[in-house]
């Protein structure tokens, strides 16, 4: 079965930043607090278990024969679920580690063209996987355990092309190094120069502010963000997801 080199780049990914959290979780005392409001180490690790179990069981389950949303519809459609996610990670198992050898078993065999059927929608399973390495990603750095670098640079580019489309134009230059720069927000065009309108943070910022665990005033002041021009302040686009 031949495999886009985007596609296997992202499950290499996906599947280096299981392994780094299965590496680290059962070091990890299961009733300290996380970053996620209300949930400890045991309920993120009950959520990732369920993503994970799940992408096994929809890669197996009939779906619709096409898509109908994109990694943008599932970022809108997230928040609406935060009952629902809530209730599954405090009531659902913590086993992160078997879940993740169904989804692998899954994985090896499946076309990244498939569509499966999520919560938020009919989804590509390429879409689905970049879901995926962003949770884990995230909900790694809630409780303390350091991304792979190359899922990092998928989250980030990821979120950002989100945000892209949120905010389309080219008035404000997003700077992400080392993974990414582009240019949105409706207003003048830039096109030589420096951009009256500059905005630069570090991946780790973007992707607290992309899923709201922080809020654009205090990344700003406390200096994760550096903003200038009088189109810089992109806290009516963020969070992209949460």
């Amino acid at each position: 079965m031949a495999r886009s080199a985007a596609y296997d780049g992202a499950l290499n990914a996906l599947l280096a930043q299981w392994d780094r959290l299965l590496e680290v979780l059962p070091s990890l005392d299961p009733t300290a607090d996380s970053r996620v409001a209300g949930w400890t180490v045991r309920e993120v690790e009950a959520h990732l278990t369920a993503t994970t179990a799940g992408l096994a069981r929809i890669i197996a389950a009939d779906a619709p024969t096409g898509a109908d949303t994109d990694i943008a519809g599932w970022a809108a459609a997230a928040p609406g679920l935060a009952e629902l996610v809530d209730r599954d990670a405090r009531e659902g198992a913590a086993d992160l580690a078997g879940a993740v050898d169904a989804a692998r078993a899954a994985l090896a065999t499946a076309d990244e063209r498939q569509v499966v059927q999520q919560r938020t929608g009919a989804h590509t399973l390429h879409d689905a996987v970049h879901f995926r390495i962003i949770e884990g990603v995230v909900h790694g750095m809630d409780v303390g355990i350091d991304a792979d670098p190359i899922a990092q640079r998928i989250a980030v580019k990821t979120l950002v092309g989100v945000l892209v489309k949120r905010a389309p134009g080219r008035s404000v230059e997003l700077r992400i190094p080392p993974y990414t720069a582009v240019q949105l927000v409706e207003g003048p065009r830039h096109t030589r120069g420096t951009p009256p309108n500059v905005v630069e943070m570090g991946p780790r910022a973007f992707l607290d502010l992309a899923t709201g665990r922080t809020s654009w005033h205090d990344a700003v002041r406390d200096g994760q963000v550096r903003a200038s021009g009088e189109r810089a302040d992109l806290s009516a686009y963020l969070p992209v997801v949460s």
